[in-house]
């Protein structure tokens, strides 16, 4: 039996190579999502889905070896990314009580058709990267699509499933996952990036071209094209955006990481 719960962090639904699950979180006012890189494959055609049913484009930033990858979601002005990213002190210790005691927890999917489901499932095992449970009473077929997913024990997220093999699901270890993406995520900006457009910063002169980009109608390299630049060109800076690599210009707004301002 299932039922829809709140998840403790942003999760979603992954369509890539595979149909599988992610998380959402944020780094320097950008939207990422943490997912196995079997999921994601090449990384062609990806897209994430909320809980809410709203898509948003998405494309494949890097890997990080253990079968973990990281994707660029383009979440403004659609999803809300990044409500925090828990962290469990002593999970070790919770774990192993948990093993000993077979203890209950749940996995959180999002549903293809929109919602949240949770599967009950009993743990079992673990080691220095991974912790494994039992499925109750599921076979393999309604776990299909499921990697990706948080496990979670006493509502607090302890891993992200890879595999389910005959019952068997092995989970990547929360404090583990943590530890590796640490270098990647830390970083200053905003702890969250509502679905709507964010401040803009006054700022005047000019920005000349390093490498031939887009002016956008909005912060986000999936936004329509207003016009192309060439290297060399300059264009007035009236603005830059808050927490995201953009300038604005009187036109749209130009990625930062393409310009040299004076």
């Amino acid at each position: 039996m299932t039922t829809t719960l709140l998840a403790s962090a942003d999760p979603v639904l992954v369509q890539a190579e595979e149909v599988g699950q992610g998380v959402l979180r944020v780094r320097s006012g950008e939207c990422f999502a943490i997912v196995p890189e079997h999921v994601i494959g090449f990384g062609l055609g990806l897209k994430v889905m909320s809980a809410d049913r709203v898509w948003a484009q998405a494309s494949l930033e890097t890997t990080f070896g253990d079968d973990i990858a990281v994707i660029r979601v383009a979440s403004q002005g659609k999803i809300t990314c990044g409500t925090g990213w828990p962290i469990i002190d002593n999970l070790d210790a919770t774990l192993t009580e948990a093993v000993s005691h077979s203890r209950q927890g749940s996995i959180l999917r999002v549903r293809e058709t929109g919602g949240i489901v949770s599967y009950p499932v009993f743990f079992t095992g673990l080691d220095d990267r991974h912790v494994e449970v039992k499925t109750v009473d599921q076979g393999d077929e309604a776990f299909k699509g499921v990697s990706g997913s948080q496990l979670l024990l006493d509502g607090m997220p302890v891993g992200m499933v890879l595999t389910t093999d005959d019952g068997v699901v092995r989970a990547y270890r929360h404090d583990a996952l943590s530890h590796l993406l640490t270098r990647f995520f830390q970083t200053s900006g905003p702890s969250q990036l509502p679905p709507s457009h964010l401040p803009v910063e006054p700022h005047g002169g000019a920005a000349i071209i390093t490498a031939r980009t887009a002016i956008r109608e909005e912060p986000s390299q999936w936004s329509p094209v207003v016009r192309w630049l060439s290297v060399g060109q300059s264009v007035e800076i009236t603005g830059k955006v808050t927490g995201l690599p953009w300038w604005q210009t009187r036109e749209g707004y130009v990625r930062v990481r393409n310009t040299t301002a004076r």
